[in-house]
């Protein structure tokens, strides 16, 4: 299980991508920004 390692003065944000590259096909791209 993951642990959620927050500072107060941090923001926490993670993202990922998915696809076969830019010269096989699209790429797909999200980030998320948590809430404190």
């Amino acid at each position: 299980m993951l642990e959620v390692c927050f500072q107060s003065d941090k923001i926490e944000a993670g993202c990922d991508e998915a696809g076969r590259g830019c010269l096989a096909g699209p790429v797909f791209a999200a980030a998320v920004i948590l809430p404190k």
